[in-house]
């Protein structure tokens, strides 16, 4: 039997630094779906008027299929950099918005902050780790989507005590801890010539951009109404909501962790099937929680476990799907995964004002089973 050799220095380096700057980076989105309520009202605006915003933020990841040109310029740490100071730079936007056009203005700041962060730090990695240990190491690196989320707790006390901008102060500091350390721990470099090469669209690769587009349309169809979902069928506060999302962010580290320990001994793909199939059970079982809180925390932690183990190990997937081209293909599954949030924000409201999160998740789980239908079609990578 081979021995897989260990990571190196520079590698455990980096990945400290991901957990603290990414942290900020997603804490800017995930931060808005528990309080989008508590925000719309802030803002004097209606949930519809939100989800318009949340789809406009979605909008400036369609930029994504130019971040790897920008990476071959500048440089992976450049971008990572860039990232984390737009995180800044967003998150006072909203902090300090008096209206509509600032918030729009930071929600499409901090929407592009994401995959100028994502695409160059995963391509950082892929171009570093072997494939056969990638699971591991990008299941860590998604560690920082639970953890972004924990800061709800303080953030719903914050907002408790102060008002619903109060959090986005919190991340913009974050992030700004989280530019020193990217700075400090990650070495700068550029991608070899061989990446620069256009990414030739096979059908595996346009199948599973499809995977990618059905299931991040299933999610982001439940998180856009997460946060009315239980003001609306469970009376929860604001403070209340921020304590209930514990039970989400251990839910995700279940099914991050998951992945980074046995996704690669268990096959990628497989994992990915499991967790479509899991997922679209779980989120055709939300008309009947009911208004059964106990229920509703059975039902999250399962959605969110399932989801993280599909979303985690599609990473390392199309790392190996792309080979040298990891960071083209990355960038269009950031472009088709900006399409679906978009689409979602329109759309979520809306079937949650016809038939609440039963109907929601009804159609959350016809598209997981669609998108794993479509995955069992297209075969594993052989590249290493």
């Amino acid at each position: 039997m081979v021995r897989t050799p260990a990571l190196s220095s520079e590698v455990r380096a980096a990945l400290l630094a991901v957990l603290v700057a990414r942290t900020a980076v997603n804490g800017a989105h995930r931060i808005v779906y528990p309080f989008l309520p508590e925000i719309a009202r802030g803002l004097g605006v209606s949930l519809g008027v939100m989800g318009g915003l949340l789809a406009l933020r979605s909008a400036a990841g369609l930029a994504a299929p130019l971040v790897p040109r920008l990476a071959e310029s500048l440089g992976r740490r450049t971008l990572m950099l860039v990232a984390t100071a737009g995180t800044v730079l967003g998150c006072l936007l909203l902090a300090g918005a008096s209206g509509v056009a600032m918030a729009a203005a930071g929600l499409l700041t901090a929407g592009l902050a994401k995959p100028l962060f994502d695409i160059p730090m995963q391509g950082w990695f892929g171009a570093r780790v072997p494939y056969e240990r990638r699971g591991r190491v990008l299941g860590v690196t998604e560690l920082t989507w639970a953890l972004s989320l924990l800061l709800a707790l303080p953030a719903g006390f914050l907002i408790t005590a102060t008002s619903w901008r109060a959090p986005f102060a919190l991340i913009a500091v974050l992030a700004a801890v989280g530019a020193a350390v990217v700075a400090r721990l990650i070495r700068g470099d550029r991608p070899a010539t061989t990446v620069r090469a256009p990414l030739r669209m096979t059908g595996i690769a346009a199948g599973i951009l499809g995977v990618v587009l059905l299931f991040r349309l299933a999610a982001e169809l439940l998180f856009v109404v997460y946060g009315t979902w239980l003001e609306a069928d469970f009376g929860l506060s604001v403070a209340a909501i921020g304590v209930f999302t514990l039970v989400v962010v251990a839910a995700e580290l279940i099914g991050e962790g998951t992945v980074a320990a046995v996704a690669d001994r268990v096959g990628l793909k497989r994992s990915v099937l499991i967790g479509l199939l899991g997922s679209a059970v779980v989120y055709a079982s939300l008309g009947f929680v009911g208004g059964s809180l106990p229920a509703a925390v059975l039902a999250v932690v399962g959605w969110f476990v399932l989801f993280e183990i599909t979303i985690v190990a599609t990473i390392p997937l199309v790392t190996g799907i792309a080979g040298d081209s990891r960071e083209r293909l990355l960038s269009l599954v950031a472009a088709v995964s900006v399409l679906a949030g978009g689409a979602a924000a329109l759309m979520a409201p809306q079937l949650f004002a016809v038939g609440g999160m039963g109907l929601c998740g009804l159609v959350a789980a016809g598209c997981a089973l669609t998108g794993a239908a479509l995955l069992s079609r297209i075969p594993a990578p052989t590249v290493s």
